[in-house]
């Protein structure tokens, strides 16, 4: 058979490097890197230089160095990025006793539902406002956290996203202080998959750990500058049981890790703790530029750092390399302008129903700015909503989402097979769902087993897919959904 060259490293040989890419990884360009990562790729037969598993050798030297450029007791690293670190904590929280409760927010990553279904995990959701002009939850506020305490003392774990996809960081010092006023017990886990830069520069928003949470787990590759899958685990040694810890990452993480992505996040974060508070000054102010220029090309456009967040019982800041706009005034869908985007050249981190979202990465230069501006000025220049008016606010997919379901996500997944039946997607409103659908991304579920399917979801699912959106689930054309 004649040798046929690989499309995928075709593509990124040749193709990616074209676009100026507002969106992850966002590569620190003077890291220190692996210079033939194909000759120099080795197993864990080489032991002379320690275990991964193991935290020996120079892995274990790695391990310390970001525990205390971080603020924490202990880290591990990851080549499964916040994933799989969310399914060692889930497994962690499983172990640590019978059917443990535990209380999550509703923007969670589908990573820790699918955890939680796996484990059997007892679980709560927690309540957050919805902004509809930007499609985005807020995270949970202290004070509805504290009253989720008071009605489930027993509740071992508290677990929720800061930063958010588009950059709106918890009151994790608050949130931290009601837990501890009710618990001894209980941790504070936060999915700071976002924030891995946020500890290195003073005019980002307070890391999880700097707030005193108990654990952190964040995507390397995301914003803190290593190659995709990268990640790390950090926590405090007083309210988690590192050998369980410990024992959940054995059983988790690969055998076989790449050594060349491990190298990557470890000089990721040297690089950083040495020079991030320049390096992350530089992106804050091209972020600070884009904007500027937007508001003077477009100022029809709709900013979610317009609010004023100072005293917000929810949000205690906002990433300063992030942009989020929303589309209110214009004709066009987030969808269809980002793919309008790719044709001049320029990839956006996520598009919705009415929003853009973009990531001022470290590799970005500064000639993106004015070419992204002016592209979107093309796109956007003749499509306003005639008269001045405003298109309609798609739906709160997650207004009708009970806080308990009705049958645990574990049982309704397992009688699918069994009892499951697939209906009209129309129908099955108000019926438990047996399967999960999401819009990716963000990768938030908004159908999910267990739970009745609400009117809301589906008309938001309907129109984030007829305005170009990626549908996740068995049915992507929004047919049918399998229910109980």
């Amino acid at each position: 058979m004649e040798h046929a060259g690989s499309p995928i490293a075709r593509i990124l040989n040749e193709d990616v490097g074209r676009y100026h890419r507002w969106c992850t990884p966002s590569i620190l360009p003077g890291q220190e890197r692996v210079v033939d990562a194909y000759a120099s790729d080795v197993s864990i037969s080489a032991g002379f230089f320690g275990t991964l598993a193991g935290h020996t050798g120079v892995f274990g030297e790695a391990e310390r160095y970001a525990a205390r450029a971080a603020g924490a007791d202990r880290t591990m690293f990851s080549v499964h990025g916040t994933t799989g670190s969310n399914w060692v904590l889930l497994r962690m929280l499983a172990m640590e006793q019978q059917d443990p409760m535990v209380l999550i927010a509703r923007n969670i990553h589908h990573s820790i539902i699918n955890a939680i279904k796996a484990f059997d995990l007892d679980f709560r959701f927690l309540p957050a406002p919805y902004d509809p002009r930007f499609e985005a939850l807020h995270p949970p506020g202290p004070q509805e956290i504290a009253a989720a305490l008071d009605r489930h003392p027993e509740t071992i774990a508290v677990v929720y996203t800061s930063p958010t996809y588009e950059g709106l960081t918890a009151r994790s010092d608050a949130i931290v202080a009601a837990v501890r006023e009710r618990s001894e017990r209980c941790m504070v886990i936060v999915d700071e998959a976002w924030g891995g830069h946020l500890h290195f520069h003073p005019e980002l928003p307070d890391s999880a750990m700097a707030q005193g949470a108990d654990i952190s787990v964040q995507s390397t590759h995301k914003m803190a500058g290593g190659l995709q899958q990268t990640g790390v685990i950090h926590w405090r040694t007083q309210r988690v049981d590192s050998e369980l810890l410990e024992e959940a990452y054995r059983e988790y993480v690969t055998t076989s890790p790449s050594y060349a992505l491990l190298a990557s996040a470890d000089a990721a974060v040297r690089a950083l703790s040495t020079d991030g508070e320049w390096l992350l000054g530089e992106t804050i102010e091209r972020t600070r530029r884009f904007k500027k220029a937007l508001r003077a090309a477009l100022p029809e456009l709709d900013h979610l750092d317009d609010p004023d967040f100072e005293d917000h019982e929810h949000v205690a800041g906002t990433d300063l390399v992030k942009t989020t706009i929303g589309l209110a005034r214009y004709q066009l869908t987030g969808y269809e302008v980002a793919e309008q985007l790719v044709q001049h050249g320029v990839v956006v981190e996520k598009a919705g129903v009415r929003t853009l979202t973009f990531i001022t990465t470290f590799q970005l230069t500064e000639e993106a700015v004015a070419v992204t501006v002016d592209a979107l000025a093309a796109i956007l220049g003749d499509q306003l909503v005639p008269d001045g008016g405003h298109r309609p606010l798609p739906p709160n997919p997650f207004a009708g989402l009970d806080a308990r379901p009705t049958i645990r996500p574990f049982d309704a997944k397992r009688l699918a097979k069994s009892i499951g039946h697939e209906v009209p997607l129309a129908d099955a409103v108000g019926k438990v769902a047996a399967e999960e659908v999401e819009v990716y991304p963000p990768g938030i579920p908004l159908i999910l087993e267990g739970f009745r399917v609400s009117g809301d979801a589906v008309d938001y699912l309907l129109a984030a897919r007829a305005a170009g959106g990626s549908i996740v689930g068995r049915d992507t054309t929004l047919q049918t959904l399998r229910v109980l």
